[in-house]
């Protein structure tokens, strides 16, 4: 599926992505953040250019690590199966 998109496609909600990771790091919103990282990961895997995949799962760990120290069960458990998916 990846394939079939341009590279145009792709560019605007990755720069989307950049800019709230950003917005959310340093404004301290770290549930959002939390959330945005698996969001991105998501389109990364999606996508599927060379480098997304690393990039995807450091992501997922972020998620995973915000997530657990804030109790989110049902992001944790989102991206744990982000991550079987990736490490497939």
């Amino acid at each position: 599926m990846a394939a079939t998109r341009s590279w145009a496609t792709w560019t605007r909600p990755w720069s989307h992505f950049e800019d709230a990771l950003a917005y959310r790091r340093n404004g301290g919103y770290r549930p959002e953040l939390a959330w945005s990282c698996c969001d991105y990961a998501d389109m990364l895997r999606e996508r599927d250019a060379e480098g997304d995949r690393a990039k995807a799962i450091t992501l997922l760990d972020e998620s995973l690590a915000i997530s657990s120290e804030l109790g989110m069960r049902p992001l944790m458990e989102r991206v744990l199966s982000r991550r079987e998916i990736l490490n497939a």
